[in-house]
């Protein structure tokens, strides 16, 4: 036959009836034919049709340049065995080519279009499901790249699980690597519950692979009972894609009554804070406003304080227009005085707000009672259970003896053994030196990428097709030693790289998450570990307020308990005696008294975990937030030792994982110095102090966010109704700024209100004189943006937003200007102003919220 043409083999990867053709000096194309020359080997023909040729993406200049920069790092900063041997270098030096449907090749190049794969007809849930898992597990089906960010406590495992056996059950492979052997083992014990472990293989190192050699038994599990006829199997997929469809609604329900759960958590303390403000009122209005739902409320708020702002007079078909709208009962409000009005509507507010929320929550739960939504759940993890095994049972010869596999069957036959073990378990570190270094799995499954440092996974992404990569950016990173970051950081000097794959600086997720930006994430928003007051201090610092805690609130006493020893410098290097007798002395004959069944002591230092130890013997779990994470107890005490809380103890990522052990219980044992108050520690006792009703001593109110959250919904509403927008177009502007300030990690714990009334924030008027107290007790008078502390809704900072026209020297409205000013400094509230004309603001509000006093 003729020569058609010379292929360079660097330049390609060749697959031949499913396996990946290794070592060749030529590769000839015949036209029909495909002729590949080794030397020394055999030289192999195939026909056309058997071959698959892909582009070799290290070809690329630039994806060359960056994967030589992570395989030099790797030669420079990985782990050497005992034999002298570097696996990681080891395993890059190996590596000449990777193909362009690699998830490498997408990372290196993640501009370049990627083919999804395709999703399958029926999903099957056998290990149960939630609204954000189901929805997780169809986008890692449908997606070629997935990320899971799922906070602990929130099912990952569980998610996992159901990719896993959704990937098996379409007759692919999947690999499941962690940075450590536990999570994995994890995914093992939960696929042996099932009578699933027989597809596992727990390999890696040499010693497990050792180990699952000697473990095999050549025969398969009795699947006797699994099997079911095809039409069976059939009809049964049907009924599980249907249930799965109908369970949608009922778990959107579920979810709607934990959020409520939270607006009451939420509800309570706030309306508690609110009564003491309303208390300052006398001869309030009682005209009745029954059947006026919330939202009504909030509107004719709205609409009073517009009306109130323009002393205009009613005309006929305004008053109709509010008896139309609201009732009589509101009409005759607008012929009284706005101080009276606007409390009291406010405080009507809360009542409403409360009864809704119960109403529907009732609503709900009769709904999930008529229609046995446990049962129904249930059912369908047994139908999924059901047709994945039937499924199997019709794959696997079970009736048949098992193939026994040699130590070289792992690099020669890795196909095969993939098709017999389609689950394989390992390290990241390992994956890719497991099987052949040329196999490539159709699904790599990550699992807590925030701890993978991006030499190790960028050797993990060479050897899959597809990614989920599941991990939390609050918990712990990955821990790089200074030497490390030096070592890398020279490196790093030599490449011109994009930041995003800078090692010193990303974990594998982190890098992730900035490269993939189109990726599809999902974040597992329901909560089922610790207690909600517990946990919402973690959802509210951390997640923003995305989590839906689906654990129960049933008032139980002393949840929260703050201990804060006297100021003194009570710590002696990385320890603090006095701490330590506060637990023994204070905290623990608490926590025995109600009888919790396990106990943890938890502090950032080694030397203070030594100290505990000794002094209490093994009664306790006690160890540093970082052996912590993975593990719970039902009572968790955090000692703090630093008299001055250092960057290293505030860390918020050890500050996340300490709080979030805590199940039923978390005491807090810290110093008392005012400095210790800027600090995320600061935060958590505002949070604590706040949810217990204790006194805050302040000259200014909690912010009423609730109250405010539905005001400045309403307020947009109605701005957009009367066309009035392009008025408040400045302030829109600068609420986009400022929320892009609040995103960032620094300024977590800090909300942001809109037209706060001065009324609802001064509680001392004793330093104002007459005119101010007039001007600051008028409700009408607001601060454009109020900037508070999110654990205590204690104000941090106002915005006032300056027209060039309205606020020139002078005028009527710089004189309240100068109230306003006074007013806010006599409170001690930081003011800043900002010109409609002026640049930088982003900037100055950043400034100003570094020296902003918390209080």
């Amino acid at each position: 036959m003729p020569l058609q043409k010379k292929i360079d083999p660097a330049q390609v990867i060749v697959t031949a009836n499913g396996q990946t053709i290794s070592g060749m000096d030529e590769l000839l194309d015949f036209g029909a034919y495909y002729r590949i020359v080794r030397c020394g080997k055999k030289d192999l023909s195939f026909r056309r049709s058997e071959v698959q040729l892909r582009q070799n993406c290290l070809t690329d200049g630039k994806n060359k340049e960056a994967f030589q920069y992570f395989k030099e790092t790797a030669a420079a900063i990985s782990l050497v065995a005992e034999n002298g041997i570097n696996i990681l270098s080891m395993q890059y030096d190996k590596i000449q080519q990777v193909s362009e449907d690699a998830v490498l090749a997408s990372y290196l190049a993640p501009q370049k279009e990627v083919k999804a794969p395709r999703m399958p007809e029926a999903i099957i849930y056998p290990f149960g499901l939630n609204q954000s898992q189901k929805l997780a597990v169809e986008r890692a089906l449908s997606s070629k790249i997935s990320i899971i960010q799922g906070p602990p406590g929130t099912g990952k495992t569980q998610t996992i699980l159901n990719i896993i056996a959704n990937v098996v059950r379409s007759g692919k492979t999947v690999a499941v690597v962690s940075n450590n052997n536990s999570a994995t083992h994890n995914v093992a014990e939960k696929l042996e519950k099932k009578n699933a472990a027989f597809l596992t293989a727990f390999l890696g190192s040499l010693a497990n692979k050792e180990k699952f050699l000697e473990a095999q038994t050549g025969v398969y599990p009795d699947m006797s009972d699994w099997e079911m006829q095809p039409e069976e199997r059939q009809q049964l997929e049907q009924e599980t894609t249907a249930l799965s469809k109908e369970l949608n609604e009922m778990l959107n329900a579920k979810n709607r009554i934990a959020k409520i759960e939270q607006e009451f958590l939420q509800l309570k303390p706030e309306q508690h804070y609110f009564a003491d403000y309303y208390a300052t009122y006398r001869d309030a209005p009682s005209e009745s406003l029954n059947k006026l739902s919330s939202q009504k409320i909030l509107a004719l708020w709205m609409e009073f304080e517009q009306y109130a702002e323009h002393e205009t007079r009613l005309g006929l078909l305004q008053k109709l227009s509010i008896m139309f709208r609201f009732n009589r009962g509101a009409l005759k409000l607008f012929l009284r005085s706005p101080e009276l009005v606007i409390p009291y509507l406010q405080n009507q507010f809360y009542f409403v707000k409360k009864q809704e929320l119960e109403d529907e929550k009732e609503t709900l739960n009769r709904k999930l009672e008529h229609y046995a939504f446990d049962e129904k759940m249930d059912e369908l993890t047994q139908k999924s259970l059901r047709l994945f095994r039937a499924e199997l049972a019709a794959r696997y010869p079970w009736k048949s003896g098992r193939k026994r596999f040699e130590k070289s069957d792992f690099r020669r036959d890795s196909a095969a053994f993939t098709n017999e073990y389609p689950v394989v378990l390992s390290t990241t570190y390992s994956i890719k030196g497991t099987l052949g270094i040329v196999h490539i799995y159709d699904y790599l499954i990550v699992d807590e990428a925030s701890q993978v440092d991006l030499a190790t996974g960028v050797l993990a992404f060479s050897c899959a097709r597809n990614i989920v990569i599941v991990g939390d950016l609050k918990q712990l990173p990955n821990v790089l030693t200074e030497n490390d970051i030096r070592t890398s950081d020279a490196i790093w000097q030599k490449y011109s790289l994009d930041e995003r794959y800078r090692f010193s600086t990303h974990s594998l997720l982190s890098s992730a998450l900035e490269i993939w930006r189109d990726a599809s994430v999902t974040l597992l928003r329901e909560y089922y570990r610790c207690h909600p007051k517990i946990i919402n201090f973690c959802n509210q610092k951390f997640y923003h307020g995305q989590l839906i805690v689906m654990t129960k609130d049933h008032n139980e006493p002393d949840v929260l308990t703050m201990y804060r020893t006297t100021a003194g410098n009570h710590a002696r290097g990385h320890l603090n005696q006095r701490q330590i007798d506060v637990i023994q002395q204070e905290v623990l004959p608490r926590l025995r008294q109600e009888n919790y069944q396990s106990i943890g002591i938890i502090t950032p230092y080694r030397d203070q975990v030594a100290a505990i130890r000794k002094q209490l013997d093994d009664a306790y779990e006690v160890d540093t937030v970082h052996k912590f994470q993975g593990r719970e107890q039902d009572a968790i005490i955090l000692t703090s030792v630093d008299n001055v809380i250092t960057d290293f103890v505030d860390d918020p990522h050890m500050l996340n994982v300490a709080v979030s052990r805590a199940v039923h219980s978390l005491a807090v044992v810290t110093s008392q110095d005012p400095r210790n108050d800027q600090t995320n520690y600061g935060d958590l006792t505002r949070y604590i102090e706040y949810n217990n009703f204790e006194v805050i001593r302040s000259q200014v109110y909690s912010v009423f966010d609730m109250l405010y959250q539905g005001y400045a919904e309403q307020r947009r509403a109605y701005l957009q109704k009367h066309k009035r927008v392009s008025e408040y177009d400045s302030e829109n502007l600068m609420y986009s700024v400022i929320q892009e300030v609040l995103s960032e990690e620094a300024y977590s714990a800090i909300g942001c209100a809109v037209h706060v009334s001065l009324a609802t924030l001064v509680k001392d008027y004793e330093p104002l004189i007459e005119e101010e107290c007039k001007y600051a007790r008028n409700p009408l008078t607001h601060v454009d943006f109020l900037l508070f502390n999110q654990m205590d809704k204690q104000p941090v900072l106002a915005i006032e937003v300056d027209g060039t026209g309205f606020h020139e020297v002078g005028s009527k409205q710089t004189e309240r200007d100068i109230k306003k000013n006074s007013i806010l400094e006599k409170c001690a509230v930081p003011l800043l102003r900002l010109r409609t004309d002026g640049s930088g603001e982003k900037e100055k509000i950043k400034d100003m919220l570094k020296t902003a006093p918390q209080k």
